[in-house]
């Protein structure tokens, strides 16, 4: 069996990002031939305090562990028949860790799902971002021998710096994710899903929200991590995991992806889009980024940009319980055309396949990396 050593700078489980991609994919690629083994950048007691407001003095130490047997791991290669690397080999630092992996002469493709390449400051550790190296990501481009890219606008800035790069969304089991049947009468509940970083995305729609129960039977449902700042506005809010995240969302009506002018927004990929739509929900989402590609307006959800659109938007769905069913089964029939496993887990496989074929160092046996 081929080995593929991936290099992600989160413990398993905790991140959605890495786990929706490599996490994700690791059975579907054991199941075309391939093991995947894990090597994380963190560590559980790392994890447990990085995105914890404090403990500068322990993050610090932990950091600099973290980094040296990350490095002493790279250095005992071979790694493997590929190296795969998530957004980045190492939290901190300068491409030392990339450029060292090169060195071993095994192809490396490099999955990136953010525009990890734009400074950005953690609400939590802005001292942190002075460690990033955002630019280190360009090396990680022409270090590659694949760059695999979570959209094409991302993809695009890629083909400058390599021309070798694919074009793979995150993707859903349509299986897992299906309608549920609803009543029709009774109030319509409309759901957001996110972390404690991105809600300050649904609290940029507080005045339309409010204004909206104040004339309709509309319930929200926050799905996530602590209460919003949500003023006059009555939220049931229900902590995230992965065992009732489906079955949370099922029983909504209508998906809600609002969104800051941060500078990342443009670039990235909302996931939270494809989740409400595979169970057929309609999404009233900002117009930004991804959603303009997988949001046909008044089709399959909505596009708006001011807090009016909002409003009546959210209010047209609300009180139209025919178009939410004709909006949600064409947004449902969206996502198993173009975003389920179906789709886009032979094109995955496919480019590790064409990269073990095309490099002329592929190793014979198995991975000789030491777990930690």
């Amino acid at each position: 069996m081929k080995r593929i050593a991936a290099l992600v700078p989160n413990v398993l489980g905790a991140s959605p990002g890495q786990r929706v991609r490599i996490e994700f994919w690791a059975d579907f690629l054991r199941q075309a031939g391939w093991a995947v083994d894990f090597y994380p950048f963190e560590d559980a007691k790392l994890h447990d305090i990085m995105y914890e407001p404090g403990h500068a003095p322990a993050k610090a130490t932990g950091l600099l562990q973290c980094y040296l047997r990350h490095l002493r791991l790279v250095l005992q290669g071979p790694p493997c028949d590929i190296l795969f690397i998530y957004r980045e080999a190492a939290l901190i630092g300068p491409a030392l860790l990339e450029r060292l992996a090169q060195r071993l002469r095994v192809p490396i493709i490099y999955d990136l799902d953010d525009p990890v390449f734009l400074p950005y400051r953690s609400p939590m550790n802005g001292w942190f971002s002075l460690l990033k190296f955002p630019r280190k990501t360009y090396s990680l481009f022409r270090l590659s021998a694949h760059v695999i890219a979570i959209n094409q606008l991302i993809a695009n800035h890629v083909a400058n710096y390599n021309r070798n790069v694919s074009v793979i969304p995150n993707c859903i089991d349509i299986d897992r994710y299906q309608p549920r049947e609803k009543p029709i009468n009774g109030p319509v509940r409309l759901v957001w899903m996110g972390s404690h970083s991105t809600m300050p995305n649904l609290e940029t729609i507080a005045e339309p929200l409010q204004r909206l129960q104040t004339t309709d039977q509309a319930l929200l449902r926050v799905i996530g991590a602590g209460a919003p700042k949500l003023p006059g506005v009555a939220a049931e809010v229900r902590q995230w995991s992965a065992e009732t995240e489906a079955s949370d969302l099922q029983d909504c009506d209508v998906g809600l992806v609002p969104l800051t002018d941060m500078s990342w927004n443009p670039w990235k990929f909302f996931f939270k889009t494809v989740q409400y739509m595979a169970v057929g929900l309609p999404v009233v989402a900002r117009r930004i980024g991804s959603n303009s590609e997988i949001i046909e307006h008044g089709v399959n959800g909505f596009l708006v940009e001011t807090k009016d659109e909002w409003y009546n938007f959210m209010r047209e769905l609300v009180n139209n319980p025919k178009l939410r069913l004709q909006m949600g089964s064409a947004a449902r029939a969206t996502v198993v055309e173009r975003y389920s496993t179906l789709k886009q887990m032979p094109r995955m496989i496919s480019v590790f396949e064409q990269v073990f074929a095309q490099s002329k160092h592929a190793l014979q046996g198995p991975c000789r990396l030491n777990h930690t």
